[in-house]
């Protein structure tokens, strides 16, 4: 315990020595943000303020200023324009109409800059507002701490050497308070928390070491091998003698593992990377065969009394990796544990290299943004990149061209799907074309990536994916999966034979992930090939393995197809099969679809049924324009312009005139069709209202004469013209009536006959 307090006053020195110089800032950018970061010390109090260009970072403790001298080596100006610090005031001006964001986290403050919109991790600061630091727990803690009192230890006490060391001051208790024991339970209870996190914190952080002796894993000779045969002191870690400024460790999950002696830059995140070639693969083999390499490599593993050299082993490992095989890397590792222990960055490549990710624990995760080899490796790491990574894009792609073809063939088109997930394009077909240099052709993983830069920018990669499906290797199921969606979101027609391949391909990889993925790819391609028979029946087949959500998903996909593809009769006959709990669960856009098939079919009663599943609020023309023709189909006039109030659409006031037309009121009818030009409806509309002779024009074939013979006769005042005149008169009129009405009755419009 001695050696943890004298170790704990070192750390304090360095503490309050780091406390006198300037804060580090650091950078990096992200496609979508660039963030600056600098350490904060726990309880270290901060504001952040905004005006229109300009965010003040305010820190009370950094008299010194900051240090900005290497934030646009990292960094481009198109958003922050200048840094500068003016004593505990760090100023940015921006160079974009962008929203920032401050926030603490993990020992560090962050300032993230990006275009408005953008989804930021901290809260957004509001121009002409500040943003106060949140209450610091550990500050709040520490505070009830020292307003408790120490409990009594007497001189049988264990903890006696603790209240008595001379590197302490003795706590002024006061005797004439007497402590009630549930009091001095509740303290004791406190110091035994408070001394099993400091153990755990220095035994963590290599402060403490165990006394327990390890067995021997095998008897080695001492000058044969290089494993230590007892446990020896080791050195501080590296994370307690880093350059970084302000550093304080907390808890084993704030110390990074370190590798190798020497200290390379600090991340954004406030870890130091290791050393330039600390992962350079191209250094751990020649141009020799692989045989010519290998042997000398295997026959060093042993000496001559069949003892492990423990060197031998991990030159080995280098050598598997160097030539792209991870299993045999993770195996050579394993042969002396202590070796894989020492070396977690080697084992972390021979996962990657082997399953294409890294193990559960991953010690080269926080060095994405290193400017070393080491951020190839650890991007390729990361099996799903988190939100707020950023990744030094041109030291990995520096990293990969530095690799031999051989690796760079396997490596490359890795990096390239990492960069297209983290968002830069650019980067991605970056990574390719350092594979395209290469005089071999290209593999099949070389070409799925050139496809999926194409399918990221919106270009077609039908021809690059069936290139990929043809070499029959193990990426011609992805790709087949790929070209099925693309040919979906492009609603592209899909040959049945593509369907029969993916159902292959789903049988020979049954029982698997991607098996599971051809699965449910296999009725998509049907239903996109029009064999919908066969696409429900898969469904139904597959239904009792999916998740309720995914059998939704299919569903919804292959009625969309229905909706569009299929026939009137396989349509009506694979819709009336559905139960209404399923068409209910459908989502809106889907019901539309179907409805409107169903309508044009003329089932305006499934149509209200579907509709009513669909919230009237808010109110969309597609949903109540199919409610109005229902209704008006189902002789329910009011209910048709109950649906079309408030709604603007071309469509409604034809449908309106029929509602209209329904309850008698055709002169309204008439007005609303003449309105909009809908005049052959108009003047039907007139023909059956009550004022047909003032409404229809004289001009209009068929009605108009006959509107013009039922117009009252004008008095006959003529005194020239006698009775036998005027009766000449009135049987040319009758004539010419008779005339017109039979005009009319044979019309085929009209389809009358005078025997009707």
């Amino acid at each position: 315990m001695k050696y943890f307090y004298s170790a704990a006053v070192l750390f304090a020195l360095i503490s309050g020595g780091a406390q006198a110089q300037q804060v580090p800032v650091r950078s990096g950018d992200h496609p979508r943000f660039t963030r600056l970061t600098m350490p904060l010390e726990t309880g270290q109090n901060w504001r952040a303020e905004r005006t229109e260009r300009e965010i003040r970072i305010i820190l009370p403790q950094a008299s010194e200023g900051f240090d900005t001298s290497s934030v646009f080596s990292r960094i481009s100006q198109s958003r922050i324009a200048t840094v500068a610090g003016d004593g505990g005031v760090l100023k940015l001006q921006i160079a974009c109409d962008c929203d920032a964001a401050a926030f603490r986290n993990s020992g560090l403050l962050v300032i993230d800059i990006a275009e408005r919109g953008t989804p930021l991790a901290g809260q957004v600061i509001a121009e002409g507002t500040g943003t106060p630091a949140p209450p610091d727990r550990t500050t709040a803690k520490k505070t009830f701490r020292t307003e408790s009192s120490l409990p009594w230890i007497g001189r049988t006490s264990p903890f006696i050497d603790l209240v008595e060391s001379p590197s302490t001051e003795r706590t002024n208790v006061n005797s004439d308070r007497e402590d009630t024991p549930s009091d001095r339970t509740a303290i004791l209870n406190q110091v035994r928390e408070d001394l099993t996190e400091r153990v755990a914190t220095a035994a963590s952080s290599g402060l403490l070491e165990s006394s327990m002796q390890v067995p021997e894993v095998s008897p080695v000779s001492q000058e044969n091998n290089t494993r230590r045969n007892t446990l020896e002191p080791r050195e501080l870690p590296e994370a307690i003698k880093s350059p970084s400024l302000n550093m304080r460790i907390t808890s084993s999950m704030d110390l990074p593992i370190r590798f190798g002696d020497s200290v390379g830059e600090i991340t954004a995140r406030g870890v130091s990377c290791p050393a330039d070639g600390f992962l350079a693969l191209e250094d751990w083999g020649d141009d020799q065969s692989f045989s010519a390499q290998l042997g000398p490599k295997r026959d060093a593993l042993m000496d001559s009394r069949d003892h492990l050299n423990s060197g031998a082993a991990e030159d080995l490992a280098k050598l598997y990796l160097y030539f792209g095989f991870g299993a045999e890397a993770l195996s050579s590792l394993q042969l002396d544990p202590e070796v894989a222990s020492a070396h977690p960055e080697l084992l972390t490549v021979g996962h990657i290299l082997e399953y294409g990710k890294a193990p559960s624990f991953n010690p080269l995760a926080p060095y994405t943004d290193c400017d070393s080899d080491v951020a190839l490796w650890a991007t390729l790491s990361l099996q799903d990149i988190p939100t707020g990574t950023l990744i030094d894009t041109d030291a990995a792609l520096r990293a990969v061209n530095n690799l031999p073809k051989h690796l760079r063939q396997i490596v490359a088109p890795a990096l390239s799907a990492k960069l297209l997930t983290y968002g830069d394009a650019d980067a991605a077909a970056s990574a390719m074309r350092s594979v395209e240099r290469i005089p071999e052709p290209p593999t099949p993983e070389a070409i799925m990536a050139q496809a999926e830069i194409a399918m990221d920018a919106g270009e077609s990669a039908s021809r690059l994916l069936e290139e990929v499906i043809e070499t029959n290797t193990e990426q011609s199921p992805e790709a087949l999966v790929e070209l099925v969606k693309s040919k979906l979101a492009k609603d592209e027609p899909l040959p049945y034979e593509m369907a029969t391949l993916v159902e292959a391909y789903a049988q020979e990889l049954r029982g698997t992930e991607m098996g599971n993925k051809l699965r449910r790819t296999q009725i998509i391609a049907l239903s996109q090939s029009q064999h919908f028979d066969e696409a429900f029946k898969a469904l139904a087949a597959l239904e009792p393995s999916l998740s309720p959500q995914a059998n939704k998903d299919l569903r919804n996909t292959v009625l969309n197809q229905l909706s569009t593809k299929a026939n009137d009769l396989n349509f009506l006959e694979h819709i009336f099969a559905q139960t209404d709990a399923t068409l209910a669960d459908l989502p809106n856009k889907t019901k539309l679809m179907l409805a409107a098939r169903l309508m044009d079919l003329g089932f305006g009663a499934q149509v209200q049924s579907m509709i009513a599943s669909i919230p009237d609020r808010p109110r969309t023309a597609e949903r109540q324009l199919l409610a109005a023709r229902a209704a008006i189909q189902l002789q329910q006039p009011f209910q048709a312009q109950a649906a079309l109030i408030g709604i603007e659409d071309p469509r409604v006031p034809l449908l309106l005139a029929q509602a209209k037309e329904m309850v008698g009121d055709y002169r309204e009818a008439y007005e609303i069709l003449i309105e909009n030009n809908a005049t052959d409806q108009a003047l039907q509309a007139a023909w059956l209202s009550d004022d047909w002779r003032d409404l229809t024009p004289p001009d209009t074939p068929e009605f108009g004469p006959v509107a013009v013979m039922a117009q009252p006769p004008q008095p006959d005042n003529d005194p020239l013209v006698g009775p036998l005149g005027r009766a000449d008169r009135a049987l040319e009129e009758s004539a010419a009536a008779r005339t017109t009405l039979e005009q009319l009755l044979n019309d085929p419009t009209v389809q009358m006959t005078p025997e009707s």
